[in-house]
């Protein structure tokens, strides 16, 4: 039998040489792991600290260029800005001067037109504020009980008391530093209104329930739902265009409206003193 012939295929020489640089390569790298493990930390912390302490000046003085392009450019758009902002204001105060002329303008005419209608103004109002201690509610009346502190002496029967919606309702009696207020849905309330939108008038009257009534309206008023009512100030007792209630109904056998707070809500509350009413002899004279 004819023997075969075996291939021996030699190690290549390029192949060999390579991988004795990996041997000497990983014998170089693990040399160098156990030299790292065997330095002390301290000393290549000194090391980049003192890396550290040598650039940074240098670092600082390639920076400084910089950062002086940066502050000129912010101070002179500051300085811009102010020339900027002087000449808006310069043209603000111009046209205030020329409101201010137009203004005296219009009081001169505004002056010489009440003296030719006779006309007066409204009696300036001092307001004083109370805190609401008590609730009286019932069948009979709806009241409310303020503590007036030092300002007791100031206020008088008759004043209105307000929220910040509108009119609670007025002072009924004075007691030393104590006052009760009747609500405007007290039985006894009877307040001159007028509709806002229509300026159509009536008397709101209570009934101690949440709703009032609106009476002695005009036969054609344009009265509806969500309009509001305001004091007329007819009878003089109370300043005019207070807020009171709103429309809840409206319609050919009532109207009705219901107040603007909740009495069990009420904390703080103004009273408003308006004196117009004539003395008692005064009184007399006119009737």
């Amino acid at each position: 039998m004819k023997r075969r012939r075996i291939l021996f295929l030699k190690e290549n020489y390029v192949l060999r040489l390579f991988k004795n640089f990996m041997l000497a390569g990983l014998f170089v790298i693990a040399l160098l792991l156990i030299l790292v493990h065997k330095i002390d930390l301290g000393i290549i912390s000194g090391i980049s600290k003192g890396v550290f302490y040598i650039t940074a000046p240098l670092i600082h003085v390639v920076t400084l260029p910089a950062e002086g392009l940066s502050y000129g450019y912010k101070k002179a758009s500051d300085v811009l800005n102010v020339y900027t902002e002087n000449e808006r204001l310069q043209k603000e105060n111009a046209e205030l001067f020329l409101l201010k002329d137009r203004m005296k303008a219009l009081k001169a005419e505004n002056t010489l037109l009440k003296k030719l209608l006779h006309h007066f103004d409204t009696p300036a109002t001092q307001s004083y504020t109370a805190r609401v201690i008590a609730e009286n509610g019932s069948a009979f009346a709806n009241a409310l009980i303020l503590y007036l502190g030092e300002n007791a002496d100031k206020i008088k029967t008759g004043y209105a008391v307000v929220n910040e919606a509108g009119m609670v309702g007025r002072i009924d009696i004075v007691s030393g530093s104590y006052a009760r207020v009747s609500l405007v849905t007290d039985i006894n309330s009877n307040i001159p209104v007028i509709s806002q939108k229509s300026r159509d008038r009536g008397i709101l009257v209570g009934g101690n329930k949440e709703e009032m009534k609106l009476i002695f309206t005009p036969l054609l008023a344009e009265l509806h739902k969500g309009d509001l009512l305001v004091t007329s100030g007819v009878g003089g007792g109370l300043p005019p265009d207070l807020p009171i209630a709103r429309i809840k109904k409206a319609d050919m056998d009532a109207v009705i409206a219901t107040p603007l707070f909740t009495p069990s809500k009420l904390e703080i509350v103004k009273i408003i003193a308006y004196d117009v009413l004539p003395d008692a002899e005064t009184s007399e004279g006119l009737e």
